[in-house]
This record gives structure tokens, sequence and C-alpha cells, in this order.
């Protein structure tokens, strides 16, 4: 059991050196383009968690999923680097990576097993996924943003460890690698996009203060 958790972290790494290289094909794909290329990578994830025959493929589609999430980060990371600025945007990922970390390693090594937190986290993900959703067509408050980026901070920090404790309690069989990955890897772009949103509203109403 514990010999696949190399694995898992190399697959992991793997899979950010593919989205580094979406990063930079992200510089030469139209703006127009970048709504599609999101609309698929969500199509690409629903698949992969969904689909008992796209499990067979899922290292090529997890390869191609980070691909197409590096292209999209790029825009991301444009709007966010020219509200906050490089620097502030570096140190919100290395901010990420610290939380992350820490997190990692407390839920793989604790020996409470957190396997009841599954449920729970579902459900505020499918509510945190429908006010994303809502907030494409109603605008919000930079106050209630705040809160809405923290409860997602929260929320992702508590799937990295739930994700990590499972790992460390779960037989992974070499099929099953590629997925574990990946949901570590989602982990900690949905905690550094929900860092980025957060410190962005927060910088708004100190702003206006």
């Amino acid at each position: 059991m514990e010999s696949q958790f190399p694995k898992v972290l190399r697959f992991f790494t793997l899979l950010w050196v593919v989205t580094a290289i979406g990063l930079f094909a992200g510089v030469f794909v139209p703006v127009s383009l970048v709504m599609p290329i999101s609309i698929a990578t969500v199509v690409l994830l629903l698949i992969v968690m969904f689909s008992r025959a796209a499990r067979k493929a899922s290292k090529s589609i997890s390869i191609l999923f980070a691909f197409l999430t590096g292209v999209t980060l790029y825009s991301l990371l444009q709007f966010y680097i020219g509200a906050l600025g490089g620097s502030l945007v570096l140190v919100i990922f290395g901010t990420t990576a610290a939380i992350f970390i820490v997190a990692g390693i407390i839920g793989y090594n604790t020996k409470r097993n957190l396997g009841n937190w599954g449920k729970f986290l579902f459900i505020v993900l499918i509510g945190v996924i429908i006010f994303s959703i809502i907030t494409i067509f109603v605008g919000f408050s930079d106050i209630v943003m705040v809160f809405a980026s923290a409860i997602g901070v929260m929320l992702f920090v508590g799937y990295t460890l739930y994700d990590m404790n499972q790992i460390a309690r779960s037989y992974i069989s070499d099929e099953e690698v590629p997925l574990v990955a990946l949901n570590l890897y989602l982990d900690f772009i949905n905690l550094f996009t929900e860092l980025l949103k957060l410190i962005y509203h927060l910088k708004n109403i100190l702003d206006r203060d």
C-alpha cells in the first residue's frame, strides 16, 4: 500500500510539468478559445470521474486535463497579476504550496480515519460549484465573495487532509494511481484559485477604505 505513494507523487509531479507546458501554450491561444477550452476541461474531468470505461485511459485523460488546465490558467494568472501584481501572486502560490504540504503531512500521518469527511466535503463542494455558477450571472459584493472564497479555501484544505488520509489507509492499484494523483492536483489548483480570489476581494475592500 505505502509503496504506491511514490508513484502517486511522481504522477502528480508529471501533471505539474504538463501544466507548465500548457501555461506556455496559453500565450498563443486566442482569448475567444479560453471559454471553450475551460468547458472541455470540465467535461474531461466529469468523464474520468464518472465513466468506468474512461478510467482505463485515466493516465492519458489526466495528462490532457493538466495541459488544458495550464492553457486556461494562463488567462487567469494574467488577470490576477494585473490586479495584484506578480510578486503577490507568487507569494500566494508559495503560500498555497506550504498549506498543501502541511495539510498533506497531517492527513497522511494522523491516526484518525477521515473517511467520514467525504460526504460532508462533497455537499460543500456542490454548494461552492452552484454559487460559482450563480456569480456568472449575479454580481455579489466583495464582502460576500471574501466569505465565499474563505469557505472555498477551507473546503480544499479539508479535501487535501481527506485525500492524503485515504491514500495512507487504502490500497492503490496501478490503474488508480493517475486518479489519486489527479485528486491531489485538483486540491492544489482549487486551493490556489480560491486563495487568489480571497486576496483579490480583500484588496478591493481595503482599497475602498
